[in-house]
């Protein structure tokens, strides 16, 4: 399900998935947003790594949260 959620470079989000053993999935910052091929992306940006996203796929709650503060 998406929503009308933001997503701005700044915000920060996280899966909502629990990990293999049932931590807390570490907080993603929200890099840059950008259009590609006619799709909104968003690059990520979390302990060194990186990862690009369509900010639908951000949007969508029951895959991500908005991490707020």
């Amino acid at each position: 399900m998406e929503t009308n959620q933001t997503v701005t470079p700044g915000a920060r989000f996280r899966a909502v998935e629990a990990t293999a053993f049932g931590q807390t999935q570490p907080e993603w910052i929200v890099e840059q947003v950008y259009v590609a091929a006619g799709i909104e992306h968003a690059r990520l940006i979390s302990a060194g790594e990186r990862k690009t996203l369509s900010v639908s796929t951000l949007r969508d709650r029951s895959r991500f949260e908005r991490v707020e503060g």
